[in-house]
Formats: C-alpha cells, sequence, structure tokens
C-alpha cells in the first residue's frame, strides 16, 4: 500500500462506474419515475379544478 503506487481496486474506482453500477442506477431512476409519474398525475388532478393560475 505504500508503495506509491495505485493497486487494481484504486485504478478501478479511480476510472468510474462500471457497467454493472450504471445498470443499477439506470434501474433505481427507472423504479423513481414509476413511482413519481402517478404522484404527479394525482397533483395534476387535484390542481385542475381550483382555477388557480401560476
Amino acid at each position: 500500500m505504500g508503495t506509491g503506487r495505485p493497486g487494481s481496486a484504486e485504478l478501478a474506482s479511480d476510472a468510474g462506474p462500471g457497467v454493472s453500477e450504471l445498470i443499477a442506477e439506470a434501474s433505481l431512476l427507472e423504479a423513481l419515475l414509476d413511482w413519481f409519474q402517478p404522484q404527479l398525475a394525482r397533483l395534476g388532478e387535484r390542481g385542475a379544478g381550483d382555477g388557480a393560475q401560476g
């Protein structure tokens, strides 16, 4: 560790996320979007009839 040269684990972490990490992030984002869509639809339904502008 104290050789001044990074090991393979350190090089991998500096290189950024790998494919499996990107797939996991994409899956999480998709799940969040699936949750937000009905929430936004309900807000739109509730706010549509109040006549408020702005």
